[in-house]
């Protein structure tokens, strides 16, 4: 891959507007916002930012598509073919998709790749979902029947954040229009050209003008989106802090919301363990995307007797990873997103050492690297569950190591956290994994590995969030069930 050219990859109304009422509409204001290359910290193309006026039309179209246009109307099976055009125009654009990942947050093209391919099978999976879903049955009752309808919720407000806002857009959007809502998208600041690419294909697949609109906004137009009476739903991804802010304001006036937020997950190595079978499969699920992400397994817990092997053996795993130029195939870890970034990891970074942690390698920019936001892959070793690296979300390449005693030790230390997203198990004897991965308290744990897959509910306990995307439970989740009772 080459670097990315927006004015030769990017249509002219794509990067003059926004999709709303199924047409490119210019913006109200002359508001914009600079796309800045984190590999370089330059300037790679300037966008329009949504203000009041173009937030509230897009909302507007959207209502009017649900009360009176088709799709809610549509059955399950004809939505579900629209959905289907749409993941063929995903992967048929699955390049540049990846390239945007690349040229607007420094996703490694390896990574952009693997994961911009993924959007297209969850379109896929709802597509048919939607067809053979049981959106209406029948249940006896105490007088005659109960007639049972699973309803559309409304318009959906869907907020994406900008480190993977392709997949995490394709889980909400593919769930809401199988579910027949209407939506509007909120695209981050950050990295809005993902959900704008989607709206010329969801256009191109034919969904009804009003169904989609696509506004890239900041922090205060999703407050709008998350306010307005017009809005139904909200399904919001992000930190946690925000998403009580979102929380709070859906409860005043009794919207839905689905809120998948911050992860402090944990790798369980158990005694069993052999590190050279381990180590491969772990490594990509402690700093992938940098650290940026929210499944990242950023605490190692390894039994007492077995640490310092697997502290040093970690370590040299890390040390020996690729850190560099995000269009360089052989590049394993690319720049953070922004200076905001780098400037928080730093600070973890200095809070670790203050706090008594050691630190084994990292903790700040990689030789030769002095444009971007590059920093080096970071472990800390002898810390412990009240540490403030060991309990707060970094959000960069940064991962603790921390010592257990016994099985019922590393449980402990496991859920010795306010979050509860995802977390691993590794072992020899998966039974065994299994049995030790049930007392975990988060809402996915995988045995051996990490799994995300469409038909699959994903989502956190604690202050990870509330609902699950995904499978049939995210379908449901844009649903409102209804009943009428028919006496015999």
């Amino acid at each position: 891959m080459s670097p990315f050219r927006p004015e030769a990859e990017l249509s002219e109304a794509l990067r003059g507007g926004f999709l709303i009422d199924g047409a490119w509409q210019a913006p109200k204001e002359g508001r914009q916002v600079d796309i800045v290359s984190p590999d370089t910290g330059e300037c790679l193309l300037r966008l329009p930012l949504a203000g009041p006026d173009d937030v509230d039309a897009a909302i507007r179209a959207a209502r009017a598509a649900f009360d009176h246009g088709p799709w809610p109307r549509m059955s399950g099976a004809e939505r579900g073919e629209v959905i289907a055009r749409i993941a063929e125009g995903l992967r048929a654009h699955a390049d540049l998709l990846a390239r945007l990942w690349t040229a607007q947050i420094g996703a490694p093209v390896s990574f952009a790749r693997m994961f911009a391919g993924f959007a297209a099978p969850v379109f896929n999976y709802f597509a048919d979902l939607a067809g053979h879903y049981a959106f209406e049955e029948t249940r006896p009752s105490l007088t005659g029947t109960a007639h049972i309808r699973r309803d559309p919720v409304g318009v959906a407000g869907l907020i994406v954040p900008w480190n993977a806002a392709l997949p995490l857009l394709s889980f909400k959007l593919a769930a809401a229009l199988a579910a027949g809502c209407t939506v509007v998208v909120k695209a981050p600041v950050e990295t809005p050209l993902e959900a704008l690419v989607i709206a010329e294909i969801a256009a191109a697949a034919g969904l009804p003008a009003g169904v989609l609109n696509v506004v890239t906004g900041d922090r205060a137009e999703g407050e709008r989106i998350v306010a307005s009476p017009l809005i139904d739903k909200i399904s919001f991804t992000g930190s946690t802090t925000a998403g009580k802010a979102v929380a709070r304001a859906c409860i005043e006036r009794m919207a839905r919301f689905t809120l998948e937020l911050g992860g402090k997950s944990a790798a369980v190595l158990l005694d069993d363990v052999r590190l050279d079978k381990v180590l491969p499969v772990l490594a990509p699920f402690t700093m992938p995307l940098s650290g940026q992400i929210c499944f990242a397994q950023t605490r190692i817990l390894a039994p007492r007797t077995r640490y310092d092997e697997v502290v040093a053996a970690y370590a040299g795993v890390m040390q020996g990873l690729t850190v560099g130029d995000p269009w360089a195939e052989t590049t394993h870890l690319g720049p953070l997103a922004n200076a905001r970034q780098f400037t928080r990891v730093s600070d973890y970074v200095g809070i670790g050492q203050s706090e008594g942690a050691r630190l084994v390698c990292g903790g700040g920019r990689p030789k030769g690297l002095d444009r971007g936001f590059f920093f080096s892959p970071t472990v800390f070793a002898d810390v412990t569950p009240d540490m403030r690296i060991a309990r707060e979300e970094v959000f960069g390449p940064v991962v603790v190591v921390m010592a257990y005693e016994d099985e019922a030790d590393a449980l402990r230390i496991a859920n010795a956290t306010d979050y509860g997203l995802t977390g691993t198990v590794f072992t020899e004897d998966p039974a065994r994994g299994a049995a030790f991965a049930r007392g975990i308290d988060a809402g996915a744990v995988t045995v051996n590995g990490l799994e995300i897959v469409p038909g699959v509910p994903f989502g956190g306990t604690k202050q990870s969030g509330i609902g699950r995307e995904g499978g049939p439970e995210g379908l449901e989740a844009y649903l409102e069930s209804r009943v009428v009772t028919v006496p015999a």
